[in-house]
């Protein structure tokens, strides 16, 4: 009986599958491209990815952070259908500036806001039915000048940057630089003081000398990276030599250290940034 179910509601959604395309066509033709004044409220992360808004109701429930009144222009992206709602992707017209902090510094950026507007419909497969439904919650325009002249738009615009903020863009670039080099610098002097103690380790066992040298050729190829992961990276000498004396390990492994310290200190130099 079960069996028999599902191999009916399968049918059913086999056949839906043609009018559902083809309204989703009818609806694209009408909707997509053209820029609404949404008539409720809407939220949106802004963070480029089409955040769900589900209607219930006459309002939207929402996990996206940012909170739009009603009467926000957007472009209509596109309309997709599914078997009992329409999804309504819309890109706001106007975006906002997201603050963030580094150092003393307070920047912005701007970024733009998406919603994906999830509306049930009783019948998908009705075209006369559901663009009615979508007139209800948006109005729909030519243009974005046309819509900005309807009494239904709220009007925002996005915030602007603070006064001088180009000053602050530059103060916090040479900051920026400023504390580069200083980590450039930390780092060199790290590997100037592992290396001179390595000096000081250095023996004239035979084994430990021959260690010393097969753990410099082991990381003369090394690949370190770029500048980020020179500054950012921790290196642990390998362990080896099977069979070999622990004077022998001994050396391999400070070898390996020297061997990076060296490079360290050439590749880096090559890191310092101007500033400006």
């Amino acid at each position: 009986m079960n069996r028999a179910l599902r191999l009916a509601g399968l049918i059913l959604l086999l056949a839906a599958l043609p009018a559902a395309a083809g309204l989703e066509d009818d609806l694209n033709a009408r909707w997509r491209g053209g820029f609404v004044v949404v008539k409720l409220a809407l939220a949106s992360n802004c963070d480029s990815f089409y955040n769900d808004n589900d209607l219930v109701g006459s309002r939207v429930d929402s996990s996206a952070r940012r909170r739009f009144g009603a009467g926000e222009l957007a472009r209509v992206e596109r309309i997709g259908v599914k078997r009992d709602r329409v999804d309504v992707f819309l890109d706001l017209a106007e975006g906002v500036l997201e603050e963030s902090h580094d150092g003393p510094f307070t920047l912005y950026e701007p970024r733009t806001c998406k919603v994906q507007l999830k509306v049930p419909t009783p019948d998908p497969r009705g075209t006369t039915l559901v663009n009615n439904l979508l007139s209800q919650l948006l109005e729909l325009h030519a243009d974005a000048r046309e819509a900005e002249s309807s009494p239904s738009w709220n009007r925002r615009r996005r915030e602007p940057f603070p006064k001088d903020y180009e000053k602050t863009l530059a103060a916090h670039e040479a900051w920026k630089a400023e504390q580069t080099n200083a980590a450039i610098q930390t780092k060199m002097d790290e590997a100037i003081e592992e290396a001179s103690r390595i000096g000081e380790r250095v023996h004239s066992d035979h084994d430990y000398l021959d260690g010393f040298a097969a753990g410099m050729d082991k990381v003369r190829d090394r690949t370190s990276g770029d500048c980020g992961s020179l500054l950012n990276g921790y290196f642990s000498p390998s362990s080896g030599g099977g069979g070999k004396s622990s004077e022998w390990k001994r050396g391999y492994e400070d070898g390996q250290r020297l061997g990076h310290d060296l490079d360290l200190l050439r590749r880096l130099r090559s890191c310092f940034v101007p500033v400006r």
